[in-house]
C-alpha cells in the first residue's frame, strides 16, 4: 500500500497519547498520518494506572471493549507505616465518568491493542520505522520529512502533533524549552509476573529507610519500586540478587518470580513553556513531564488527545477558526500543572526524610480520617483536581450553586432507553455537540451552523409515554437521578456539551439571553457560520 503525501493531520509518536488521538481523528473521517522511528509498538510496561478520564476517551474510540478485559478496575492504596503497620487506605468506589477512578493496566497490551486496531480506521495510515528528521511550516501548513530505511520522504498536512515522549525530537526542533524541574531521587523499577497473591490494591510503604510501592496489575503481574538514597550506584541496586532481597522484605512471596523488566529512572515535574507554534501542537510528554506517586502521566496524555481531536475536526471540516485550538494549551496546561503538583505533594508524603517525620505525618493522618467529611474526602480521592478549565471555549458565566460549572467534564450515568435497555450517556451522544434538556422544555433554538444531538430526558420518577417518545427522535430516562442533580443545582432546562463532553453552556429560565451568549461564543470561533 502506497501511502500518499498529503494528510489533514500528522501525528508523531505512537505511545497512548498518539494511538488515542489517531482513532479519535479517524472517527471524525480524518485523514492522518502515524509515524513513529521505533520498528514496531513498544513492548513496555511503563505506566501501570488507568484512571476513569481514560476509560471513557477509549469508550469513545471504539476500542474500551478490546481493551477491558487487560485492565483491573477499581483499586485503591494502602498505606504502611515505617513500622509496617496499616494505617491509611485510599478506595474510590465512585464512578463520576462511568469507571472506576483508578485501575490497574499493562501499557504494552494498550498499545498493541490501539495499534492492532488502526486497522479499522480507513482514513489513518500507521508507519512504524519512519522517524522525523525536519520540519518546515507555512501559514496554511507544514512539511514533514521522513526517513525510512535510508530514504527520505516529504509529507504534507495542515496540522502536525507531537506526541514522541519526554524527549521530543519536534519539540527540540522547535526550540521550545520546558520548565519546572528535575529531582535528584532515583527510584528502582521492576515488574514481575506470576504472583500467588490475589490482593489488588496497592501497598505503598512510607518507611524513611527504603520508600517503597507494591502494584498488583494484571495477568499475575506486580511492579515494585524502589527509592534509591543519595550515593547509591545504580547499576549495583539493579543487580539481581540485590533487587529480590528488597523485594523480600515487602512481601517473600514475590521474590522469587519471573522478572520481566527493572530500570533506574529520575522523575521531573515540567511543563512546556508553548504548547502551539504555528501548525505544530505538543501532547503528552512531549508537553508536559509528571512525577509517577500520582499514576497521572499516561492520563494526562490522553486528555490532551480528547482535548485537540475535536477542536482539529472543528477547523478542518467546519470552518472553525485556527484560534480554537489556541484554547488547547489554555486549557489542559493549568490542570496538567495542577496534577504535577499533587503528584509532588502525594511524593513528599511517600518519601518522608526521618522517622520522626514519618510519625507526625502518618499520625496526622490518622487524626485527620477521624473526621468524616475528611476521610471521604480522602477515601474518594476528591483531592484530586478536578477536570475543569478556567479558561478556554465555554461560556463563563458564574453559577456559584451549579455542580458541575460550566467548562468542567459532564458526569457519565447510566440512562434508559425507551425499550428498557440502559446505556452510558456518552454511548448516546455522538462525536460532536449534545444538547440534554427536559423532554417537556421547548426546543432550544441552537446557533446558526452548530449541529447538535438533542436527548430529550425524563426524570427518574417519571415513565415514558407514547406522546414523549413518538415526537422526537432520542428520549431517555434520567435512571440514577444524575443529571437531575446536575441541572437542578444550575437551575437549568438544558446543558450544552462540547465534542469532548466538557460543558459548554447551561440554558435556565432566560433562554433568550442563554442563547444568545452561546451563539456569540460559538460563532466567535465558526466566524463563516454567523
Amino acid at each position: 500500500m502506497n501511502t500518499p503525501l498529503n494528510f489533514d493531520v500528522i501525528v508523531v509518536g505512537t505511545g497512548p497519547t498518539g494511538l488515542v488521538l489517531a482513532h479519535l481523528l479517524g472517527n471524525y473521517g480524518l485523514h492522518a498520518l502515524v509515524i513513529d522511528k521505533n520498528n514496531g509498538p513498544v513492548d513496555e510496561a511503563r505506566a501501570v494506572t488507568i484512571d476513569d478520564e481514560s476509560l471513557r476517551t477509549l469508550q469513545a474510540t471504539g476500542m474500551l471493549p478490546g481493551v477491558l478485559p487487560n485492565v483491573v478496575q477499581g483499586y485503591g492504596v494502602h498505606y504502611y507505616s515505617w513500622t509496617n503497620q496499616l494505617f491509611a487506605k485510599i478506595e474510590p468506589s465512585s464512578r463520576e465518568y462511568g469507571y472506576p477512578k483508578r485501575n490497574a493496566f499493562r501499557q504494552q497490551l494498550l498499545v498493541q491493542a490501539l495499534s492492532e486496531g488502526m486497522a479499522r480506521q480507513g482514513h489513518v495510515s500507521l508507519r512504524y520505522g519512519h522517524e522525523l528528521i525536519s520540519l518546515e511550516q507555512h501559514p496554511d501548513h507544514v512539511n514533514a520529512t521522513v526517513m525510512h530505511e535510508g530514504q527520505t520522504q516529504t509529507y504534507t498536512a495542515r496540522w502536525l502533533v507531537a506526541c514522541d515522549g519526554g524527549r521530543s525530537t519536534v519539540r527540540e526542533l522547535l526550540g521550545i524549552t520546558l520548565e519546572g524541574s528535575t529531582y535528584k531521587e532515583k527510584w528502582l523499577i521492576a515488574d514481575l509476573i506470576g504472583r500467588a497473591s490475589p490482593f489488588r490494591h496497592t501497598r505503598t510503604y512510607c518507611d524513611p529507610q527504603r520508600p517503597a510501592i507494591r502494584l498488583p496489575g494484571p495477568q499475575s503481574t506486580v511492579r515494585y519500586e524502589f527509592m534509591l538514597h543519595p550515593g547509591e550506584d545504580p547499576e549495583a541496586v539493579l543487580e539481581d540478587t540485590q533487587l529480590r532481597q528488597w523485594i523480600h522484605s515487602r512481601d517473600p512471596q514475590d521474590a522469587q518470580l519471573t522478572l520481566l523488566r527493572k530500570v533506574v529512572y529520575t522523575f521531573h515535574a515540567r511543563v512546556a513553556t508553548q504548547w502551539r507554534a504555528g501548525r505544530v501542537l505538543l501532547a503528552g510528554d512531549a508537553a508536559h513531564l509528571t512525577p509517577p506517586f500520582a499514576g497521572q502521566g499516561m492520563n494526562s496524555g490522553v486528555r490532551d488527545a480528547a482535548n485537540l481531536a475535536w477542536k482539529l475536526a472543528a477547523n478542518l471540516q467546519h470552518g472553525a477558526s485556527p484560534q480554537l485550538l489556541d484554547s488547547y494549551q489554555k486549557e489542559r496546561k493549568p490542570h496538567a500543572w495542577a496534577l504535577i503538583q499533587m503528584a509532588l505533594r502525594i511524593g513528599a508524603f511517600m518519601q518522608p526524610k526521618s522517622r520522626l517525620g514519618a510519625a507526625l505525618a502518618q499520625t496526622l493522618l490518622k487524626v485527620v480520617c477521624l473526621i468524616p467529611e475528611a476521610r471521604d474526602y480522602i477515601l474518594h480521592l476528591k483531592f484530586k483536581p478536578k477536570p475543569r478549565f478556567f479558561e478556554g471555549f465555554f461560556a463563563r458565566w458564574d453559577i456559584p450553586e451549579a455542580k458541575i460549572p460550566s467548562g468542567q467534564l459532564m458526569t457519565q450515568p447510566l440512562m434508559e432507553l425507551p425499550n428498557g435497555q440502559t446505556l452510558l450517556l456518552d454511548d448516546l451522544l455522538g462525536t460532536g455537540y449534545a444538547v440534554l434538556q427536559w423532554a417537556d422544555a421547548p426546543e432550544l433554538p441552537l446557533p446558526a451552523g452548530m449541529q447538535a444531538r438533542v436527548v430529550r430526558v425524563i426524570r427518574h420518577a417519571d415513565d415514558f409515554l407514547p406522546a414523549s417518545t413518538a415526537a422526537h427522535a432520542l428520549c431517555v430516562r434520567d435512571v440514577q437521578h444524575e443529571l437531575a442533580a446536575v441541572l437542578d443545582s444550575a437551575q437549568a432546562q438544558a446543558v450544552v456539551l462540547r465534542p469532548d463532553r466538557y460543558v459548554l453552556a447551561y440554558v435556565g429560565q432566560d433562554r433568550h439571553q442563554a442563547c444568545g451568549t452561546i451563539a456569540q461564543i460559538f460563532h466567535s470561533v465558526y466566524p463563516s457560520q454567523a
